[in-house]
């Protein structure tokens, strides 16, 4: 008897742990400036793009591109906007920071469909098939010049370095960055 109210109390103890455990509220801190579009563009053309437009920046237009079934400039936009985001990603210091593109990535291609995802990867396989012109449109564009505030606020340091530092790496060689990014990204030589 005294072995089935021992269970019974610690089942109860185990089921009020349980239950306070599910109940908890979750909090979800976010800096000022993550994933931040200060310049954000329509569906346009990488070569319409500035050195000043960020990756959501670019990623907006992508999202208006496919809502608007352009899958050309939507595919020519995303090797844009992931190539300025590996390029920050070379140069923020936080690597928890560099999460910052797979989420805005998420955010722009989780609301999409099979059928719309399917079209842009069609688009994109096409591009880089022939990279001619998607690599000429890139070394035009050139190296993003912005502060990669987008991204650095994306990552602990934003409240854990509170002005400390800017976040970026001390002695960085864009132009090799540049040129790495170019290469793995679109297969630009």
């Amino acid at each position: 008897m005294k072995t089935k109210i021992i269970l019974s109390i610690v089942v109860s103890i185990l089921l009020a742990v349980y239950n306070t455990s599910v109940q908890a509220n979750v909090t979800n801190y976010e800096a000022k400036g993550n994933l931040e579009s200060p310049n954000p563009v329509g569906c346009i053309k990488v070569n319409e793009l500035t050195n000043q437009q960020n990756p959501v920046d670019i990623f907006t237009g992508l999202n208006t591109c496919l809502i608007n079934h352009d899958y050309k400039n939507a595919a020519e936009l995303y090797f844009a906007g992931m190539s300025y985001g590996l390029f920050d990603a070379k140069r923020v210091l936080d690597n928890t920071a560099h999460q910052a593109i797979l989420v805005l990535r998420m955010n722009v291609f989780s609301s999409q469909s099979q059928d719309v995802m399917e079209k842009l990867q069609t688009e994109l396989s096409r591009i880089i098939s022939d990279n001619t012109e998607i690599c000429g449109s890139l070394m035009n564009l050139g190296a993003p010049v912005y502060y990669p505030n987008y991204m650095v606020q994306h990552g602990i340091r934003a409240f854990t370095d509170r002005g400390t530092r800017d976040g970026l790496i001390e002695q960085f060689d864009s132009g090799l960055a540049w040129k790495e990014v170019l290469s793995t990204n679109v297969n630009c030589v």
